[in-house]
């Protein structure tokens, strides 16, 4: 698709970070293509992807994305991409990624730095456009889908984040929706042979026989620790607990993030408590949680079992989950 410059009214699109936790998850699954993909070829073009139940099709590979949050960064950099993002709308967290990709992105400045009442990043479509992208990559609810492609623009949704997800994912994840994402965006990339390595190089990394390290929750601390959110089966917190020996004590939910009291996680009896942090100093996570009301109940406290993670190692699928279960086992480590 080309960029079409925009003659129409401008609306605000509501970029809200601080609500990626309650979103579900969605499909995105290649569909069609002509000729045979495996290259940014023309062969391997127009393709054609399912989106959370809409249909992309791109002429030719995405050239310039501006990526909305970093949750599809891993992604992009695996699949050598990463030079193609012409926008963000937000700094890059430290230690996550290549020393490559932070010099690539440091020259981009931030489409936004406003912020709406829940802590969301706020940019207007004209940003988005003036970057005259071909490839948006943003949480659906997010941006809006049909504006976009008015102005001739696709969207990408990354896994997690479609508003209606399907029922089958609402099933316990595996890291194969790791894979799919790979294989998708390979699709929009013109990389399928690369995302096809990049693949056998993240099964070969997992894992899959972790000795057992007992039982554990994922909890996502807010409001100044008086939320606590666990993760449940649908979340890559299943898996790469599993590939770290930890077996998820809210697998049984079909929810993929949601908000429980402190009675609740008590009657679970995690072993361990994984608290899943964004940004700033993991200690802070930690006091802030061993400050909420009642979580001194908890034997994993009791037991001094409370490690931080940073929140990219986890969810949503992506190659840093790969990379999960050697970060948590490291921290288990350190609590032995």
């Amino acid at each position: 698709m080309k960029h079409v410059p925009p003659a129409r009214t401008l609306m605000a699109l509501m970029l809200s970070a601080a609500t990626l936790a309650g979103l579900a998850a969605c499909s995105t699954t290649p569909t069609t293509g002509t000729g045979s993909a495996g290259s940014a070829s023309a062969a391997a073009f127009p393709a054609t992807v399912e989106n959370c139940g809409s249909e992309i099709t791109l002429d030719s590979a995405a050239e310039r994305i501006v990526l909305v949050n970093n949750d599809a960064l891993p992604n992009l950099e695996a699949l050598q991409a990463v030079d193609r993002v012409v926008a963000v709308t937000s700094a890059l967290q430290p230690g996550l990624y290549a020393d490559a990709t932070y010099d690539t992105l440091a020259g981009l400045s931030t489409l936004s730095t406003e912020k709406n009442a829940t802590g969301g990043s706020v940019v207007s479509l004209e940003g988005i456009l003036g970057a005259e992208p071909d490839l948006v990559i943003a949480p659906e609810n997010a941006v809006d889908r049909t504006a976009l492609a008015a102005a001739g623009i696709a969207l990408y949704t990354p896994t997690a984040y479609c508003a209606n997800p399907g029922a089958e994912l609402s099933e316990p994840a595996t890291f194969d929706r790791v894979f799919s994402e790979i294989t998708t965006l390979g699709a929009l990339l013109g990389e399928a042979d690369l995302a096809d390595q990049v693949i056998a190089s993240g099964k070969a990394g997992v894992e899959t026989d972790a000795p057992d390290a007992g039982t554990a929750a994922a909890l996502y601390v807010s409001s100044g620790g008086s939320v606590l959110s666990p993760y449940g089966g649908p979340s890559m917190v299943t898996p790469v607990f599993a590939a770290a020996g930890l077996t998820n004590v809210y697998a049984d939910s079909t929810e993929r993030v949601f908000d429980a009291n402190i009675e609740d996680i008590i009657a679970r009896d995690p072993g361990t408590i994984v608290l899943l942090y964004s940004s700033g100093d993991p200690q802070e996570t930690i006091d802030a949680f061993l400050s909420a009301p009642g979580v001194a109940g908890l034997g994993a406290v009791q037991n001094n079992r409370v490690v931080a993670l940073q929140f990219p190692y986890t969810d949503p699928p992506s190659m840093l989950s790969i990379a999960g279960p050697a970060q948590l086992s490291a921290l288990l480590a350190t609590l032995a």
